[in-house]
């Protein structure tokens, strides 16, 4: 009688360990971007509130260039308090620019202490957000 074959040889197993440090390989790098375009996100949600400020003087007649400048005339909180973990600023200029400054926090990676612009566009008598800014692109928040 043939003796049956308990466990698994030593190549499968190599060969399971190597598919995984492939993957790894693969999917450390694609999860470090992920966590740092989280954090960057803030930008979005911090200037939010500013955004929708500016669209609101916009439409109530204002033109891009004659944007009351403090926040106080948009009925905003004073600039400082627009802070968190990741960024250090949210400003804005009377021409709609919003200009959201992220701390020297290390995970940010390459986003660290870099800016992020949010630039209004009129489009069709709204306001259309172009993202710009020092951030590389790959973690710049969307439109």
């Amino acid at each position: 009688m043939k003796a049956i074959q308990k466990g698994f040889t030593l190549i499968e197993l190599m060969i399971v360990v190597a598919i995984i440090g492939i993957l790894a390989a693969i999917a450390v790098p694609a999860y470090q971007d992920y966590t740092i375009k989280s954090r960057v996100s803030e930008a979005a949600s911090l200037s939010g509130g500013v955004r929708t400020a500016i669209d609101v003087a916009f439409s109530e007649g204002y033109a891009l260039g004659s944007i009351p400048s403090t926040p106080a005339s948009l009925n905003l909180s004073p600039a400082g308090s627009y802070k968190s973990k990741y960024v250090t600023s949210v400003g804005f200029a009377t021409s709609g620019l919003v200009t959201v400054v992220l701390t020297g926090n290390k995970s940010l990676g390459s986003a660290s202490g870099k800016s992020v612009l949010y630039s209004p566009n009129s489009v069709g008598g709204n306001l259309r957000w172009a993202v710009k800014g020092l951030v590389p692109t790959k973690y710049r928040p969307k439109n």
